[in-house]
């Protein structure tokens, strides 16, 4: 006779495929929801070596919106059983992967929005009478739904539970707002964003708990005041522009070009004029799309003089170039 844990498994909620994920922690299934009206998909979760059933029993009981709706909970084996909604959408991990492989990163607009929601969902975890601290947040365990809505997956304590965990969720959550921003993890607390939640993101990553947000509501405050702003201008040197985007590095190369396409145009080989033409154009709509591309990555806001002036400059030494080269060939 089967046992009732075989009967959850093969009877009630059926895996469909190999597991999701599988680990020495936990095995993850997506199932078929025989015991739920409708047989709707669902994702089966297998916490081994862990008895969190009255943590999960707990969250199934208040079904909240910030976590994804649980069907079941059982305690099989000395391994906690728990069945919740399939969920359509993404982990906030993947999102961050999908715009590192394109080469983007998420637009202030967007970011904003997603950091709204990850504060308002913890805030209301904290309000719950006693509180439901995650002690396992992190990109892979925040979940954005088609819909755009925030949920929070696998409220499982920590492997190694820290003893103050809002210094380092706030740590967190700035840290992350950085990736969205740039698309990179801040290295040693150093922050390389630049633009309006700039301010946000340095208070929170502070080493020192006194100095950091003493809550979210006031890091939302922040949020919110600091969309209102118009965005500091920040300079070329500021924003760290890598030196082989820079005007006088590259206006160099052009130089040395123009010279030579000068210098067939005036001798009067046009097949090689042609080709350095063409060099020197590829070079210049190349540069120009290079460094237009790494300032509004970082979002990098130049006056128009200080778009203007090199360009100009550069255009007045071509000329002038151009003049040199037929007065001593001439």
């Amino acid at each position: 006779m089967a046992s009732e844990k075989e009967l959850f498994i093969t009877k009630q909620y059926v895996p469909i495929g190999k597991p999701i994920v599988e680990n020495d922690h936990t095995i993850i299934y997506k199932v078929k929801c025989m015991a739920q009206k409708g047989t709707p998909d669902g994702i089966l979760k297998m916490y081994r070596k862990k008895n969190i059933k009255n943590l999960y029993t707990r969250l199934a009981d208040l079904d909240y919106t910030e976590w994804p709706h649980i069907y079941s909970v059982k305690y099989y084996d000395e391994s906690t059983l728990v069945v919740e909604e399939y969920l359509e959408g993404h982990t906030l991990a993947e999102l961050l992967n999908q715009k590192r492989a394109s080469g983007a990163t998420f637009t202030e607009e967007e970011a904003y929005d997603i950091m709204e929601r990850i504060c308002s969902g913890l805030e209301s975890l904290m309000k719950i009478q006693p509180p439901i601290i995650h002690h396992n947040l992190k990109p892979s365990n925040i979940f954005i739904t088609e819909t755009g809505a925030v949920k929070f997956l696998d409220f499982i304590p920590a492997y190694r539970k820290r003893k103050t965990p809002f210094p380092h969720m706030m740590h967190f959550l700035g840290s992350l707002f950085h990736e969205m921003l740039t698309g990179k993890e801040p290295q040693k607390n150093t922050c390389i964003y630049r633009g309006r939640y700039e301010t946000v993101i340095r208070r929170c990553m502070e080493k020192s708990a006194d100095r950091q947000y003493a809550s979210i509501g006031s890091l939302q405050e922040d949020l919110h005041y600091a969309k209102t702003q118009e965005p500091e201008k920040v300079s070329g040197e500021i924003a760290g522009i890598p030196y082989t985007l820079t005007i006088p590095f590259q206006g160099t190369i052009l130089a040395f070009e123009w010279i030579l396409l000068s210098f067939f145009f005036i001798r009067n080989l046009p097949s090689v004029m042609c080709l350095f033409a063409v060099v020197f154009f590829i070079h210049s709509v190349s540069f120009a799309y290079s460094r237009y591309r790494f300032l509004k990555k970082n979002n990098v806001r130049l006056s128009t003089a200080r778009k203007a002036i090199p360009i100009l400059f550069l255009a007045a030494i071509l000329g002038c170039l151009s003049f040199a080269v037929s007065f001593f060939i001439q």
